[in-house]
């Protein structure tokens, strides 16, 4: 008898720590108020979808600081966003994981898919007034924060998050047919010496800010290739680093002019020495 209650007891003993494991692990997370929906650009790429038809899209945009970046997903009947936070990939994330969060859906029963539909939703001037969840729950040893509505959505979702600023960005591979990265103006990336993307976009353009955008189309991507990074750098730099190997080079041939003209001097030098030297002998048996 005694034995079947301590069995009783370690069993209620375990459950107890494996429950509170998972209180622990899962965190909610409050967001004081909504972000500023002018600070984001709400894009409807028509260029990108297929005969027109909506899908699934996601921006992120590095901000001129080159530690803030913007994600803006384009939404078709989704009910939760996974996002795994910078400092679980080797960003700095001390902070709120998540920043400014803006959302302009409506539930997906509700709306029509459509360019028109998304046009409207990205002049809107208010936020969404939909119930959501936001919580941070740990899955594989991963931490992962976890946006999810009540029924499924459609529409524009977007928030603010934070890199190292070492000019580079790594992400997960959003669940979105399309992926595009904005570069800040002025940077660029695909100089093997300086920075590129990995796995390489399908396609590089610059928007109409001068900004260098590369796409990668998810359904190309192969199925190992989990994450996006992109390393990038100032678009002088290649020219700066080909005029200082030029200097480099063009000093090394000096020295070496210098070098040789010196040698040259100093062997005739010693040649009139060395005539010199001899010059007295001859006197002398004279």
């Amino acid at each position: 008898m005694k034995i079947k209650i301590k069995a009783i007891l370690l069993v209620l003993a375990l459950l107890g720590i494996f429950i509170s494991g998972c209180l622990e692990e899962k965190q909610i997370i409050s967001l004081d108020e909504p972000g500023n929906i002018s600070s984001y650009e709400f894009e409807v790429p028509l260029n990108e979808w297929s005969n027109g038809t909506p899908v699934n899209t996601t921006a992120y945009y590095i901000l001129e600081d080159k530690i803030q970046v913007q994600a803006v997903y384009l939404v078709i009947n989704s009910s939760k966003i996974e996002i795994i936070p910078t400092e679980d990939l080797g960003g700095n994330s001390e902070k709120t994981p998540i920043q400014d969060l803006v959302l302009l859906v409506s539930p997906a029963n509700e709306t029509e898919v459509s360019k028109e539909t998304f046009m409207e939703f990205a002049n809107r001037t208010e936020v969404s007034n939909l119930n959501y969840s936001l919580y941070q729950e740990v899955s594989n040893g991963i931490k992962i924060i976890v946006l999810e509505f009540k029924e499924p959505v459609t529409g524009f979702i977007a928030y603010t998050f934070e890199i190292s600023g070492n000019q580079d960005l790594l992400v997960m591979k959003p669940d979105s047919e399309f992926i595009k990265v904005v570069l800040p103006k002025g940077y660029s990336t695909g100089n093997r010496a300086f920075g590129i993307p990995s796995p390489s976009p399908y396609n590089i353009t610059f928007d109409e800010e001068g900004r260098q955008t590369l796409l990668w189309n998810s359904s190309e991507m192969g199925a190992r290739e989990e994450t996006i990074q992109v390393k990038y750098y100032p678009e002088y730099a290649p020219i700066y680093f080909f005029a200082v190997i030029v200097a480099l080079l063009a000093g090394s041939a000096l020295v070496l002019v210098h070098y040789s003209r010196s040698k040259k001097r100093l062997d005739i030098e010693r040649e009139i020495l060395e005539i010199e030297k001899k010059s007295p002998k001859k006197k002398n048996k004279d």
